[in-house]
């Protein structure tokens, strides 16, 4: 799922089966936000061929945690991945990820997404898609009438 932490507004979402890795799906989402300033990601993107598809694709800088476990020996890393990590001054920003940690929480808790996996012989993109619009729906509500943006509970709770 792809979030503008500024609005707190998904972006995009893509369901993938549960043994797909997430960088399979990684350009879709990046292309959805292409024009922001930063692309924030957990560790499953960094990879040399995100870095350099972030680079060469958008305008925007790569905040990317970066994932020890594939080794930092720099005279091995893609130059494209070598400044991405580089870029520790931005290194502050990738606390705005766990807005999309948060996003997450209200879809399975409060909207109840996570039920759907249960269920068989049903579209699961339609259904997350259903919830991803309706949370956009309060996040853009909740503004217009001067409240959090993500104050869900008093519309959940009518």
């Amino acid at each position: 799922m792809s979030l503008d932490v500024d609005s707190l507004l998904v972006m995009d979402w893509i369901v993938t089966r549960g043994n797909m890795h997430n960088s399979r799906v990684s350009h879709d989402l990046v292309d959805s936000v292409r024009n922001f300033s930063y692309i924030l990601a957990d560790s499953a993107y960094d990879t040399s061929d995100i870095y350099d598809y972030v680079f060469e694709n958008t305008h925007s800088l790569p905040v990317i945690y970066t994932n020890r476990r594939r080794g930092i020996i720099p005279e091995r890393l893609s130059m494209n991945r070598k400044i991405g990590i580089d870029l520790r001054e931005y290194a502050s920003l990738y606390s705005l990820r766990w807005e999309i940690e948060r996003t997450f929480s209200i879809l399975e808790e409060i909207m109840r997404a996570e039920n759907i996996w249960y269920t068989r012989n049903r579209s699961y993109d339609i259904a997350i898609g259903l919830k991803a619009i309706a949370y956009n729906l309060v996040v853009v509500s909740n503004m217009k009438a001067g409240e959090k943006p993500r104050e869900i509970m008093k519309i959940v709770s009518c």
